[in-house]
């Protein structure tokens, strides 16, 4: 090997390494603005890290303030949810006690035919339920079983008083916390909607802005100084293009490097500098078409929905049309030629029979084709 070809092979390493690390990093950032705008269309996949930052400063404040509030609502809830239960026990077994009471009343009235009023049977009040008991034991000729029955329903009539107190202090309880639970809750509404409008202020659809956030801090802390995160926030149709370019330099090096490790002639570096223009010329001009083209099948197709500019295409397909066009840039700018002329030339007062001659072009053919 000659010290000539190692340097040109030097050139060649330097200038693929600069490629991909350039690449890489507009890559990321296209890429962080693709998936930014799948999250909130609204956005249009372009946020500012500066007022995102400061977002995140002025919603930490807010909920420092609202900390008390929060943290009052949250064991309002809890209690609440405690009485609940607590309620419900208790009055399931007031309920079971009840329907005890008003059975063995029953059957001691019946026995001692002693009918109560219509009134005092459906009133199954612990005090009602009382007052029948008292009225039993009032009443002589009771046998002692029975007389034993009405003083342990006396006792049942007390602790169902009891019970039923509770349920009352309960309930009282439950409606002070609940006046406190709309207080406090106003408070934390209140915070919460300057939240939201201060997350509006960065993505419209707050609903996403927790997401959001955590992709622009992904971005910020892998970004080397902070390059990735800064061309993030360029114009998504310039990071596009930049992003073809630097494909097609990047194909233009995956078809030099063969050429250097196998070709007979020997790389200069006028060619590696020729051809990776010559690559990223090739680039822009199949994703000029590219987007030439979908913009006419958009504006063609009645009520579709296809991206008419470049910011809503997909980093992949931005790469990949950068990459096949840098490989095959010599073909590409041969069939554009090709093309172009056949646009040009067909219907334009040609001889019949130069239309038909073997050098006439092949609307069908691609790369190569004569």
């Amino acid at each position: 090997m000659t010290f000539y070809k190692f340097a040109v092979g030097v050139v060649l390493a330097l200038a693929m390494m600069l490629v991909l690390g350039m690449a890489a990093l507009v890559f990321s950032a296209r890429d962080f603005q693709f998936g930014v705008a799948q999250i909130s269309p609204a956005t249009n996949g372009l946020i500012s890290f500066e007022r995102l930052a400061d977002v995140e400063a002025q919603i930490e404040r807010i909920e420092e303030e609202s900390g008390g509030p929060r943290g009052e609502y949250l064991e309002i809830e809890q209690r609440l949810a405690a009485l609940e239960t607590q309620a419900q026990s208790a009055g399931s077994d007031a309920d079971e006690a009840r329907a005890a009471m008003v059975g063995a009343i029953a059957t001691l009235e019946a026995r001692a035919n002693a009918r109560p009023a219509a009134s005092a049977a459906a009133d199954l009040s612990a005090g009602a339920l009382n007052q029948r008991v008292s009225l039993l034991a009032s009443r002589t000729g009771l046998s002692p079983a029975d007389q034993q029955s009405v003083a342990a329903l006396r006792t049942q009539a007390q602790q169902l008083f009891t019970q039923e107190e509770a349920l009352t202090e309960t309930g009282a309880e439950r409606a002070a916390l609940e006046t406190r639970q709309r207080l406090v809750g106003g408070q934390v509404s209140e915070a919460n909607r300057r939240i939201y409008a201060l997350q509006e202020r960065v993505v419209p659809d707050y609903q996403h802005f927790a997401r959001v956030r955590g992709e622009a801090d992904a971005l910020t802390n892998m970004s080397p100084l902070g390059v990735s995160a800064f061309l993030a926030q360029g114009h998504p149709a310039l990071l596009s293009t930049a992003l073809v370019l630097l494909m097609g330099a990047l194909g233009a090096l995956l078809y030099l490097f063969p050429a250097y490790l196998n070709r007979a002639a020997p790389v200069t570096v006028a060619e590696i500098a020729v051809r990776l223009i010559f690559g990223m010329c090739a680039a822009l001009a199949l994703y000029v078409l590219a987007n030439a083209a979908l913009s006419s099948f958009s504006l063609g197709s009645a009520g579709a929905q296809q991206p008419g500019t470049s910011s809503a295409l997909n980093p992949f397909t931005v790469s990949l049309f950068g990459i096949v066009a840098g490989v095959m840039s010599e073909d590409i700018a041969m069939w554009i030629q090709e093309r172009g002329r056949g646009i040009f030339t067909q219907g334009g007062g040609q001889p019949a029979a130069a239309q038909d001659s073997g050098t006439a072009i092949n609307p069908h053919g691609g790369p190569n084709t004569p």
